[in-house]
């Protein structure tokens, strides 16, 4: 409730850039153990796409902690609209040039047009829980399966990743396979834990 009441203030920026803080300030210290540094997923929300200075701001943060960028992955939630293309667009080219990755988050669930794909510099498609759901129960119909399939074959075919969100058991994570997903996460796997525990 706290952060649904936040996202409508002026200073959500400054919460993402203390959470984005914390992540890199982790990684900079496993890097000094000489731990193995896994790709980071980072949500960038929609009120700062019209931040003039966003790109600078974001390099420079983790830039400050010397994290490889690489091993940071911008996801942009599908759900939300964006009343200037043109902005989110160059925004996400940028931060692409600059060795960042890009991902589509909660695909299927928004409002973006399937043409708009051909043109975002993204590197993974994220297909939505709301999909992985209907799939490997008494539930399960063909219609769904058809979905899945062609959003796998049409993610593959851009030249995107394929990432297929919330998987909870094992007959969802072997259909996935087969329908050719590449990534799969989701609490089968583990629910999100504190820091100490993930070390």
């Amino acid at each position: 409730e706290f952060f649904r009441l936040d996202k409508e203030r002026p200073y959500i920026d400054k919460m993402d850039d203390l959470v984005l803080k914390k992540i890199f300030k982790a990684m900079d210290s496993w890097k000094k153990e000489g731990k193995t540094l896994y790709p980071v997923s980072v949500n960038l929300s929609r009120s700062r796409m019209y931040d003039d200075n966003l790109i600078d701001k974001l390099t420079g943060i983790i830039d400050s902690y010397g994290v490889d960028h690489r091993l940071i992955d911008f996801e942009l939630t599908e759900s939300a609209t964006y009343d200037n293309m043109e902005r989110m667009l160059f925004v996400l080219r940028e931060l692409r040039e600059r060795g960042f990755k890009i991902s589509m988050d909660d695909f299927g669930t928004g409002y973006s047009s399937l043409s708009l794909l051909t043109q975002m510099p993204i590197d993974t498609l994220k297909i939505d829980k709301s999909f992985v759901d209907t799939i490997a129960g008494d539930a399960e119909r063909d219609e769904d399966i058809i979905l899945l399939r062609h959003i796998i074959t049409l993610a593959k075919e851009l030249g995107f990743v394929c990432l297929a969100e919330g998987a909870e058991s094992r007959a969802q994570i072997d259909r996935l396979r087969d329908l050719g997903c590449e990534i799969i996460q989701g609490y089968y796997f583990s629910k999100p834990i504190p820091l100490g525990e993930y070390e």
